[in-house]
């Protein structure tokens, strides 16, 4: 009987604590996977925004050779996947890993799509992580600024409000790595917790239940046996009102036992008083 209730009272905790370990767990997990993702995001297209920066004067002088000695340089990076600069129409003019998708009018349908959009979006850009081939991508326009429809050569109209696009992939190996060590260490985390909460748990029960009312049955037991409640061992109260209504039966037992003794020698009860 006793073995049952110490199974009832840790299997429940057991349960609720793990699936309150493991739901928070998952719960922060997927808070910080969006965070990194939305930080590498973010590095990623301000990297993008620097290179149209360092672009845009050899763009104005259209200095195609300048622009494609950038583009190479940006792709011989370990962690560069693409790299391409799009005109108005969505087809490749600069190559940074294959030059021949410019001589081949590769064109983009995200980037197509965009730029075919009514009105066309100002000032975004077009993010993505793609897991089939493990590529983080930004895709920034270029717009159209007044040194660009103002500028003596490589002359632009005024209404063009977008001019092409850059895009930039880099590999998401890194990202992958982290958020890999970070669901690894949250396992044994989530672990760690589990066993020390449940233990914690056990230890509680154990000194303030478990052993009280272990107590309590042998004094129980011992109260069956005849042992009057003086020669009880003492009690540590710390199943309060309960061990106290107990001791209080087993005192009225005795005092019944007395009376019931007294009724059933009189005269011994006499000649003890005289």
């Amino acid at each position: 009987m006793f073995d049952n209730l110490i199974a009832r009272a840790i299997v429940p905790v057991t349960i609720a604590v793990t699936g309150f370990v493991v739901f928070v767990c998952i719960l922060l997990y997927s808070f910080v996977k969006s965070d990194m993702t939305d930080e590498a995001l973010r590095n990623l297209n301000n990297c993008a925004d620097t290179v149209i920066k360092s672009t845009s004067y050899a763009m104005m002088e259209d200095d195609r050779h300048s622009i494609q000695n950038i583009v190479t340089s940006i792709g011989t990076r370990s962690n560069v996947e693409l790299i391409r600069i799009y005109d108005q129409n969505g087809k490749v003019q600069f190559s940074g890993q294959d030059k021949a998708e410019v001589q081949s009018n590769t064109v983009d349908d995200h980037i197509t799509a965009f730029l075919q959009a009514d009105p066309i979006p100002k000032e975004t850009a077009l993010r993505d992580i793609d897991h089939a081939n493990g590529n983080i991508t930004v895709s920034v326009p270029i717009m159209n600024e007044p040194s660009c429809s103002t500028a003596a050569c490589h002359f632009h109209a005024k209404d063009e409000p977008v001019l092409g696009f850059f895009s930039m992939a880099v590999s998401s190996e890194s990202l992958d790595k982290t958020l890999s060590v970070l669901r690894y260490r949250m396992m044994i985390f989530s672990i760690m917790v589990l066993f020390l909460t449940i233990g914690g748990v056990t230890a509680l029960l154990r000194m303030n239940l478990f052993l009280p009312i272990l107590r309590l049955t042998y004094n129980a037991e011992q109260a069956a046996q005849g042992v009057a409640e003086s020669d009880l061992p003492k009690s540590d109260h710390k199943l309060g009102k309960l061990n106290k209504d107990f001791r209080l039966l087993v005192k009225q037992r005795d005092q019944a036992l007395r009376d019931l003794q007294g009724l059933k020698n009189p005269g011994k009860n006499i000649d003890d008083g005289s």
